[in-house]
């Protein structure tokens, strides 16, 4: 059967959840996904599958060499076994809309990458992260001083390399890669990402500012490695190195097992 999207998932501690969000993919209307699953730890997850989606021909499960080996490496494991070449990210605690890929796919295979609305739930509260700018395009501004994670779809040909193996904000870096590779991120309303932050979610962690000064450092080492433009790499470098002080602020005041959004974003979030 031809397929027109590649969902890859990377899935740690995710036996809770990874049903719903594996759910989500199979009740993707109008377009035919596969779903290419990525084990980062020793949880067998098929059976935790409802029968109707351990039935499914478009599931492939795979895993890490060892457990805790990280996001980026599981997703680029995943990438490696999808069969369609544009590519689509979901984490397994949270959940696509019905018309997301449908809505998204058009504007990829015209420009290469695409994304909509973050819905993010939080602690019974929902926000919904928009460009702030032009309304159907994401601008590198918004990518970084949001501080809202945005899942793109994207043709692979966009980014061979896939995610950067770095401790933290990963998915920032990518979707600057995916802008300065298509020049234009189209943004799309009505194609959501169900962004749901819990207690083991990554930024809610009690390790999150430690991973983060960790993937911070990287990031500002490896912006002189990358076929940004100069003013590209002169926002990148300033976010970050802006985080970075927030972030070692807190940890020089003892702070470090407060969660990474109570010092980065806090209530005053944009």
């Amino acid at each position: 059967m031809p397929v027109d999207v590649s969902v890859i998932m990377p899935t740690y501690l995710a036996g809770t959840t990874v049903a719903r969000a594996v759910a989500s993919v199979f009740a993707q209307k109008e377009v035919v996904a596969e779903l290419v699953l990525c084990a980062d730890d020793d949880i067998d997850y098929y059976p935790l599958l409802p029968d109707e989606l351990r039935s499914a021909t478009l599931l492939t499960l795979c895993r890490t060499p060892s457990p805790r080996s990280g996001p980026s490496r599981a997703r680029n494991i995943a990438l490696r076994h999808a069969r369609a070449d544009i590519i689509a990210n979901l984490d397994a605690d949270d959940a696509f809309v019905p018309q997301r890929l449908a809505r998204l796919l058009p504007l990829v295979e015209r420009h290469g990458v695409a994304t909509g609305p973050t819905l993010e739930m939080h602690a019974g509260a929902a926000r919904l992260a928009r460009p702030r700018r032009a309304r159907d395009r994401l601008s590198i501004e918004d990518i970084c001083e949001l501080r809202m994670p945005f899942a793109p779809v994207f043709h692979r040909a966009k980014c061979l390399e896939g995610w950067p193996e770095i401790a933290f904000a990963e998915d920032v870096i990518l979707n600057v890669d995916l802008h300065c590779a298509a020049d234009v991120y189209p943004f799309v309303e009505g194609a959501e990402y169900v962004y749901h932050v819990s207690s083991g979610s990554r930024t809610q962690s009690k390790t999150a500012l430690t991973e983060a000064r960790a993937g911070y450092l990287q990031i500002l080492e490896l912006i002189a490695t990358r076929l940004w433009p100069q003013t590209v790499r002169d926002l990148v470098r300033r976010v970050f190195s802006e985080d970075l002080a927030a972030v070692e602020r807190a940890l020089t005041q003892g702070a470090a097992r407060v969660s990474w959004r109570d010092i980065v974003r806090g209530d005053a979030s944009r």
